[in-house]
Formats: structure tokens, sequence, C-alpha cells
């Protein structure tokens, strides 16, 4: 690479202006309106700041075609790791179970927290849910493996009998949250029947595990037991009697 050096005397000023002249030149000095004189430079004053400011310029319009800033490039280069985003994103549920899902809400890492609507049991006919939606959950990206989330549910296993509060319990589980595309459609958790329930980011089905179109095979790796919290189901039970 070029050493950018300055010429062994710079242009000194004469009341305001430039010295004008070949032996002003020739003295290391310069002027801006001997046109003349200019074409005398010699080759040795003039080619290092040139060569300077011509790498300067190449630099710089080369920076201005890429469309990066020197940020982004850093950012970009840093190991090869893509800079992270969250975007919100609705939250709504599918129920296969004979349940009704009373409340439910997830807490996790990097803006995954937010809470889903009530569901209705499912029907002879097929889940229910999936019309409602509450806002908002964040929804980072890219995906990167290994997240997981809290999922917390109410849920009632007579829940067209309002004097027996018996299954009307609050359980919990940690899921893992299958990867999902750079095209994302929301947060879904899907209720199964035995307490069991799975999380997706739905992405149109990119890897094969984020369709809400098909119910969760029975050996879904995503899928998780439910477990039961005693404390705060004897809350709940005491504040609906």
């Amino acid at each position: 690479m070029s050493v950018f050096r300055l010429p062994n005397a710079m242009p000194e000023t004469d009341k305001g202006r430039l010295p004008e002249g070949k032996r002003a030149y020739e003295n290391g000095k310069a002027t801006v309106n001997d046109p003349l004189g200019s074409r005398g430079l010699s080759r040795k004053c003039m080619q290092p700041w040139l060569a300077g400011l011509v790498l300067l310029v190449a630099l710089g319009v080369l920076s201005a075609c890429s469309g990066d800033s020197r940020t982004d490039l850093t950012a970009k280069t840093t190991a090869g790791v893509e800079q992270e985003h969250i975007s919100p994103g609705g939250v709504r549920g599918l129920n296969y179970s004979r349940n009704y899902i009373h409340h439910f809400s997830v807490t996790g890492p990097r803006g995954m927290n937010g809470g889903g609507p009530n569901i209705s049991p499912a029907s002879k006919s097929g889940p229910s849910g999936g019309g409602a939606e509450r806002c908002c959950i964040g929804i980072p990206q890219p995906w990167q493996p290994n997240t997981k989330l809290r999922i917390e549910w109410e849920r009632d296993g007579k829940p067209y009998d309002y004097k027996d509060r018996s299954e009307f319990e609050v359980l919990t589980a940690t899921v893992t949250v299958p990867e999902y595309g750079r095209d994302t459609y929301g947060f879904w958790a899907i209720f199964l029947p035995g307490d069991r329930v799975k999380v997706m980011v739905m992405d149109g089905n990119a890897n094969g595990h984020n369709s809400v179109r098909t119910k969760p095979a029975e050996d879904d790796p995503f899928v998780v037991q439910g477990v039961r919290d005693d404390a705060q189901t004897k809350e709940l039970q005491e504040r609906y009697r």
C-alpha cells in the first residue's frame, strides 16, 4: 500500500493569497490562479499526495457502492454472525383436548414473552381455536437452537360443570422452540390430550415442524408433558369457589 506523505514544503500565503509563478513552485509553494505554472509542478512534489488522494477517493467510492456502512461491515465480518432483530407477532392457540383452556402465557429469552386467548374444548370435527389472537410476543431473527420457553396454562377438565372445580388446574412445561424461517406468521401453542403441549412460530412449515394444519405426531420431539403446579392450582380453585 502506498504511504501518503506531504510535499517537503507546503503552500505559503502572502496577505491571504497564494504566490504565483514558476519560482514559487520550485520553492515548494503553490498557486490556484496560474494554470501554466501548475503544469510545471515537479513529479517529485506532486506524485505522493496525488497518489494518496486517489487512493482515498477510490476507497470512498468502493465503500459507497457496497451499500454497507463501516459499522455494518464490522458486524457482518465479526465471526460471521448475523445481527439479531426482534419483530412483534400475535399469539394464538389450538386445542385438541377435551379441556377448556382458560388462559396461557409464555416466558423466555430474547423478548419471547406473551399470553394467549382462552380456547374451547375440541369438537368431533377437529381442534378448536386459531381465530382469536393476542398481541404481542417478540419473535427473534435469526432463530437460535435450543431456545427454551416456560409455558403455563389454566385448564378445566369439566368446563360445563360450574359446581365441580376439581379439574380446574394450572400446568407448566418447559418447551423448545422448533427452528423457523425468515418469514413468520405469529406464535402458536398447541394443546393436546393428556396435558401435553407444543409451541411453534408459524413459518409456512419450512422445516416440517411448524404446520398448524396437521396435528403433531405422537413422536413429535417438540411435544412436552405438562406438570401440575399444586400451589397455583390451590389458589385458582379457591378463587373460583
